[in-house]
């Protein structure tokens, strides 16, 4: 296969992911939130938008309360990391924000499709290994983790574009004949992009990384110059995280974390999680059950033929340098991840934490995939048994993808419409009641932080938009609320019913 009918297969697809995510963006999540952390996230992205770092606490702050949007201070922010928020509030400014983590998932696709070609096709004559970004690539646009993730607000789309931006240049570090210097501090500053968006990924990945580097300084393959670049690099970006601390807050080391838990720390100790978290709890309960999620949910394949084939090179024994690399990203990921206690849920069957690994599982999984065409085609005694063989181990990757497209995938898309009953239907109620603005609406009934997810999304951090939603939190609350806000109508949401407040003289 030729290099341009690959890259032109390779950009089909990713067009294919695009469309398949900004559909699921919309018709799915409905542009609307549904955790607590994209809440805090697009918040603190509308926040910077608005060229703050924080906005002051509001009036009543519990009428607008959303469990991790934090106020400390007189100041209110959401409480994590700067990276993604920052390039969040990029698509704040056009009123986008979905547009950036579909673009960045996109990119990332192609990535990881460039990560197969140059760490296995570097001979040219050898055609068929280009067989090992296209299978990678295929099995990303139909990874489920990856489709949800990838249309959320979350943080973990980000971290996957600078981990495999940083794969990339760390290939062309160790082998460009020239301008190895430059890579590396490329290198450092995706790994400090990767750790202002998700520091404890950063960490796992550039553990990996390091002691890559170290074996290549050993076999005096690479100059310690590299490293020191790298590591230039990755604190140069790195830093941005305690400088926004120290502007917001005047901390720089400030951990917005305990704000909203006190426990909620890392490490190992009775004082650490709800309940404790031991050095058995880590090992034998949350990476245990990340593994299991893992093993049986990757790709949607059925029971554990998910990592069937990710072990193939090693136990072949034809694992070269990469292969070692992208396995230690995976090992990386899950050793520094014993020492914090939240799961981090799954989506799709992908553990959040682990997600930053996904161009390891890709491109090892498309390897193993490959390297069993191989040992096929070498059984085969003539053409038509190559053929035969080949067709054999094809109907069977065809069939586990159509299984999780056509099985297991559907209901997955059913469960997340709706996701913890948040949908955009209160928001459309409000706009197709045709209010006059500028509008103060009452949301009822709020029992829970989901109930009044979509309205507190569609707050600006200000409160100064042309509607602002408030939790209605009894007579009095809301009576002070009317007040402070005079100049504005006064309207109650309930369920998808609208009124105007009453007794509220005009």
């Amino acid at each position: 296969m030729k290099a341009l009918p690959l890259w032109a297969f390779i950009t089909a697809l990713c067009l294919v992911a695009f469309v398949a995510i900004t559909l699921i963006t919309q018709y799915i999540f409905e542009h609307v939130p549904h955790s607590e952390d994209e809440v805090a996230y697009l918040f603190q992205a509308k926040v910077l938008a608005q060229n703050r770092l924080t906005v002051p606490t509001p009036v009543q702050p519990q009428a607008f309360w959303s469990p991790f949007v934090v106020d400390y201070e007189n100041r209110r922010f959401g409480k994590y990391p700067i990276g993604w928020p920052l390039l969040l509030s990029l698509g704040v400014r056009i009123g986008m924000p979905w547009l950036v983590n579909a673009a960045l998932a996109t990119a990332s696709l192609a990535l990881i499709g460039l990560l197969g070609c140059l760490y296995y096709c570097t001979n040219k004559t050898d055609a068929p290994r280009r067989l090992v970004p296209l299978f990678a690539v295929g099995l990303g646009v139909v990874t489920p983790g990856y489709l949800f993730l990838s249309s959320s607000l979350l943080s973990h789309t980000a971290s996957l574009f600078w981990v495999t931006l940083a794969l990339v240049a760390l290939f062309q570090a160790v082998t460009a004949s020239r301008y190895r210097n430059v890579y590396g501090l490329g290198v450092g500053l995706a790994l400090g992009a990767t750790f202002i968006t998700r520091p404890f990924a950063a960490l796992g990945v550039a553990l990996a990384v390091g002691v890559f580097i170290g074996w290549l300084l050993l076999r005096k393959e690479v100059h310690i110059s590299i490293l020191l670049w790298i590591v230039a690099g990755g604190l140069l970006v790195s830093l941005l995280l305690p400088l926004f601390w120290w502007a917001a807050v005047g901390d720089p080391t400030f951990n917005p974390y305990v704000l909203v838990w006190p426990y909620d720390r890392i490490g190992l100790g009775s004082d650490i999680g709800p309940q404790g978290y031991t050095l058995h709890d880590a090992i034998f309960i949350n990476t245990r059950l990340k593994l299991l999620a893992l093993a049986t949910g990757l790709f949607g394949w059925p029971g554990w033929t998910n990592l069937f084939f990710l072990p193939i090179p090693f136990l072949a024994r034809q694992a070269n340098r990469w292969d070692w690399l992208l396995v230690g990203i995976i090992g990386g990921l899950i050793f520094v991840h014993l020492f914090y206690w939240a799961f981090g849920g799954v989506d799709g069957g992908f553990p959040r934490y682990y997600y930053d690994a996904l161009p390891a599982f890709l491109v090892l999984t498309a390897r193993g995939i490959d390297l069993c065409r191989q040992w096929l085609c070498r059984l085969a005694r003539s053409p038509s048994q190559r053929f035969i063989a080949t067709g054999i181990l094809a109907g069977v990757i065809i069939s586990l993808v159509a299984y999780n497209l056509f099985w297991h995938l559907p209901p997955l898309l059913a469960a997340q419409k709706g996701k913890y009953g948040i949908t955009s239907a209160p928001l459309q109620a409000v706009e197709q009641a045709e209010i006059s603005t500028p509008a103060l609406v009452f949301v009822k009934d709020v029992k829970r932080w989901s109930d009044f997810a979509a309205p507190f999304a569609a707050n600006s951090p200000l409160l100064d938009g042309p509607v602002v939603y408030a939790i209605d939190w009894g007579e009095e609350d809301s009576q002070s609320l009317r007040d402070f806000f005079k100049d504005r109508f006064c309207y109650e949401l309930q369920g998808e019913g609208v009124r105007e407040c009453a007794g509220l003289a005009e």
